[in-house]
């Protein structure tokens, strides 16, 4: 998958703040450099499914289950996740703005 750190960043809010299934906190900057740079992680697979979305005033919220298949610190890594992603509207786009991982056990 390509890791373009540019188009990454594009998409997240300034402010955005995300938990990992580890229980990391990251900023933007954190997640960008994380996903994106050098030694970070790398996703070989991912699957989406059970996807809701649901639309409020400004904001909007979705669920899904997520099945990884990645390397992160020299080790592979394939387990499944539901995530909690929040997006809100800026102007006329939607940025990504916080979300939460865990694993399903």
């Amino acid at each position: 998958m390509r890791r373009a750190v540019g188009d990454l960043a594009a998409l997240i809010d300034p402010g955005f703040v995300y938990v990992n299934a580890r229980g990391s906190t990251f900023d933007k900057a954190g997640y960008v450099e994380t996903f994106c740079g050098p030694g970070g992680v790398v996703f070989s697979e991912q699957r989406f499914s059970d996807l809701e979305f649901r639309p409020f005033a400004g904001f909007a919220v979705a669920t899904m289950t997520v099945n990884d298949t990645f390397t992160a610190g020299g080790k592979a890594v394939a387990a499944t996740y539901r995530s909690l992603c929040v997006f809100g509207k800026t102007g006329d786009r939607w940025l990504w703005s916080a979300g939460q991982t865990m694993e399903v056990r």
